[in-house]
């Protein structure tokens, strides 16, 4: 296979170690991004950013916006979406509906930019992998909410037309703090994300 994915995510893309007390990353090796990289041939770039939520006020945004422009003018492909874990974790009472509705406002943003009216980007959605109850997932109610983020995620993919895939149901391993990826997490979700590229790039 030949191509781009884009990949604009939260820690777990970033591929943040919690066992480090210095905020330490696992290498590219371990990382998903550069296994599903390693095993497909394709160009896989990280843009993780650690503690990232949804962007949703005007300059987050515009920001993304800009990158995304950016990004389709030098290189298109996809732009694989995999937020939503940090503003269920950082936003008191948050539900997955008002996650998912943040990530409609937030596509549709994109939707409206030149590079992805054009077809030089396509986005692609994921809903992250489901917290358990850890260091870092105190509520029930969270994990619960985690849960529910594929169904929501898939009825915005839905409305705006564009690929989706629920992670959730992948069964990742994470680590004590029930929200990152352990090195066989890592493992697992590119072995995952290797199958539906695979099928993305067969069906092109």
């Amino acid at each position: 296979m030949s191509g781009i994915i884009i990949c604009y995510g939260d820690s777990n893309t970033y591929g943040y170690d919690s066992r480090s007390f210095s905020g330490g990353r696992y290498e590219k090796n371990i990382r998903w991004t550069g296994l599903l990289q390693k095993n497909t041939g394709l160009e896989i770039r990280n843009h993780g950013v650690n503690g990232r939520c949804i962007p949703h006020n005007s300059p987050q945004i515009r920001f993304a916006c800009e990158q995304t422009e950016e990004w389709g003018r030098k290189a298109g492909g996809w732009m694989a979406v995999m937020l939503g874990t940090n503003d269920l974790l950082q936003e008191p009472g948050f539900t997955a509906g008002d996650t998912a509705a943040r990530m409609e406002n937030f596509l549709r943003k994109l939707c409206e930019t030149e590079a992805v009216k054009r077809g030089r980007l396509r986005l692609w959605l994921l809903s992250p992998p489901r917290m358990k109850r850890g260091a870092w997932v105190e509520e029930d109610r969270i994990c619960r909410e985690s849960e529910s983020l594929g169904k929501e995620y898939q009825k915005v993919a839905e409305k705006l037309d564009i690929k989706f895939t629920d992670t959730g149901k992948w069964k990742i391993p994470v680590l004590f703090d029930g929200v990152h990826f352990s090195e066989e997490g890592h493992r697992k979700f590119a072995e995952e994300m290797q199958k539906e590229t695979e099928l993305l790039f067969s069906e092109e």
